[in-house]
C-alpha cells in the first residue's frame, strides 16, 4: 500500500491546502451556500437519528469546517472527536485551539480500541480513497453503533460541474476525486458491515446512515 492516504494535493504548503478546502465555504454565489446549508440540514437531522450515542468520532475532517459544525449539533453531554490523517490540517486546527480534540489518524489504520466511539463519522472522503473497501471496514470496526459517510452523488456530481463550465477535459469530475459513487454503490459498500441502512439525497451529494451488525 502506498503510504499516501488519498490521491492529489500532496504538493500544497499547508496554508494553500487549507485556502483550497475551505474556498466552498467562502464562495459567495447564493446556490453554493444554499447547498451546503442544506447538506449540513440533512447531515443534522441525521445525527439527530442518533440520539442515544453519547461518543462521536470524524475521521477525515479536512480544514475542520465540518467539524465545527458537527460539535455545535450535538449536545453538551455528548464527547466528539475529530482527526485527519494530513498533518498539515492537524497542525493548523491544533494552532486555532479548536473546542475538541484534534489528532492525526490514518482511515486505513485508525488508533483507537474496536468499538471505541457509538457514532464515527466521514464525510467527503471516499471518493479519493485508493482502498475504501479497507477504509470503510475500519470506520466499522472502531464504531458500536452508527457509521455516517457522505460522499459526491454521481453521475449528479460530474453532470453539475459540466453544466458550470468546470473541468470538461475531464467530464466533469473534480481533481482528486478517483471513486465514484451512487447511493446504491455506497450502501453495498457498507452492507458487509451494517444491520439497517438510511440513505439522503441532498443534491449533489448523499449521506448515508448505517447501524452496525
Amino acid at each position: 500500500m502506498k503510504s499516501k492516504e488519498f490521491v492529489g494535493f500532496e504538493e500544497l504548503t499547508k496554508q494553500e491546502l487549507w485556502t483550497l478546502c475551505m474556498a466552498e465555504y467562502d464562495n459567495a454565489n447564493p446556490l453554493v451556500k444554499y447547498l451546503i446549508n442544506n447538506f449540513y440540514t440533512n447531515l443534522e437531522q441525521i445525527i439527530e437519528k442518533t440520539g442515544d450515542c453519547k461518543s462521536y468520532f470524524e475521521i477525515g475532517c479536512g480544514a475542520g469546517e465540518s467539524s465545527r459544525r458537527i460539535h455545535k449539533m450535538l449536545s453538551k453531554n455528548k464527547s466528539f472527536e475529530a482527526s485527519d490523517f494530513d498533518k498539515r490540517y492537524v497542525e493548523l486546527l491544533n494552532e486555532k485551539e479548536m473546542p475538541f480534540p484534534v489528532s492525526q489518524q490514518s482511515i486505513y489504520e485508525i488508533q483507537k480500541a474496536d468499538n471505541a466511539y457509538d457514532c464515527v463519522i466521514c464525510l467527503e472522503v471516499m471518493e479519493h480513497l485508493e482502498y475504501p473497501e479497507k477504509a470503510v471496514k475500519e470506520l466499522f470496526r472502531v464504531a458500536s453503533k452508527s457509521v455516517i459517510i457522505s460522499v459526491p452523488n454521481e453521475p449528479i456530481w460530474r453532470i453539475l460541474n459540466m453544466t458550470r463550465l468546470k473541468y470538461l477535459k475531464d467530464f466533469g469530475n473534480t481533481p482528486g476525486h478517483i471513486n465514484h459513487f451512487s447511493s446504491n454503490s455506497l450502501k453495498k459498500l457498507t452492507e458487509p458491515y451494517s444491520k439497517t441502512v438510511l440513505t439522503v439525497k441532498p443534491t449533489p451529494w448523499v449521506i448515508l446512515h448505517a447501524t452496525k451488525k
